[in-house]
């Protein structure tokens, strides 16, 4: 099966489990509360039990060597993501009684849904390797998140506040999994076995949880063509450019693929969190959180065929 099909099919899979959160929110099966709740379970516990479990498998050794590259990688998509949000999105001379949308904007064209969706899908495509750069990506998004995404949208951030949320058990786990890798310490299996199956809840549980939100927006609303520009620059116009630098870097290879593919994910689905913990109006980054979800099953299919072909993979 070609990449682009194993891409498609993935991502299908995902939307209907994203479809089953859908229903189960508007028929009352989970109140008003539970993607809250869903959401901290998932951010806390489950997605923690996924970086142990990748960085203590036995694939996990032969990837030392990649870390330093991806490291590298992932801050070059940083870097020149956040310069195109800034050219593409001007500040509002008029904004009105609410907060300059523009900061909000550039959020949700530079942080993409890495672990939610990326870990599931390059797990699918790369195997071990996709999944490895999956979570690597999805540390760096932690770190870029919480100190650029919180002075984007405040210009008092609180560094207390920012160490407490860089201290998240996402982190924690990953300098744990380090000093074991290192050490080469394992887990015995009492304890990696309910690590591994907590772990394999990520993918079913993460859609689960976008479905519960989509069903929570009111979409006739949502849909503005602010929200369908936003939508087109991140799911299909940053993409494209960060192709053409990795291809003049000489990366693009089945390793700069897979975190250009992290990158060419829709909208994550804590930029609208963030932007209402900011006191910013959080229709916009919602609207286009559900429409880049809905374009990326075009996008990122014809995405990773248009690179694996580029690579000859």
């Amino acid at each position: 099966m070609s990449l682009f099909l194993i891409a498609l099919n993935k991502i299908i899979q995902l939307f209907l489990i994203i479809i089953v959160g859908f229903i189960c929110r508007r028929c009352g099966v989970v109140g008003e509360g539970a993607r809250k709740q869903l959401t901290a379970v998932l951010m806390n516990v489950v997605l923690p039990c996924v970086i142990v479990d990748s960085f203590l498998s036995e694939e996990s050794s032969s990837f030392g060597s990649l870390a330093l590259r991806g490291i590298v990688l992932v801050c070059i998509i940083y870097a020149v993501t956040i310069i195109l949000a800034q050219l593409l999105i001007r500040r509002s001379k008029d904004p009105g009684p609410q907060k300059d949308p523009a900061p909000v904007e550039r959020l949700s064209i530079v942080f993409s849904n890495t672990g939610f969706l990326g870990i599931p899908l390059l797990s699918a495509v790369y195997g071990e390797t996709g999944k490895f750069c999956a979570i690597l990506a999805m540390i760096m998004f932690y770190f870029f998140f919480w100190t650029y995404g919180a002075f984007s949208l405040s210009s008092k951030a609180d560094p207390k506040e920012m160490i407490k949320q860089l201290l998240s058990p996402s982190l924690i786990a990953v300098l744990i999994s380090a000093v074991m890798l290192m050490l080469s310490v394992k887990f015995p299996a009492i304890l990696a076995e309910p690590i591994a199956s907590i772990g394999a809840m990520n993918s079913p549980f993460a859609m689960i949880v976008t479905g519960i939100t989509l069903a929570e927006s009111d979409l006739q609303k949502l849909f503005t063509f602010r929200v369908f520009k936003a939508s087109m620059y991140k799911n299909i116009l940053v993409p494209l450019a960060l192709a053409v630098v990795f291809m003049v870097l000489g990366q693009l290879d089945e390793i700069g693929i897979s975190f250009l593919t992290t990158a060419a994910c829709p909208t994550a689905a804590l930029v609208p969190m963030m932007a209402l913990q900011y006191d910013y109006d959080g229709q916009l980054p919602s609207g286009i959180f559900t429409m880049s979800t809905v374009l990326s099953m075009a996008t990122l299919p014809l995405y990773i065929y248009g690179l694996s072909a580029l690579a000859s993979i």
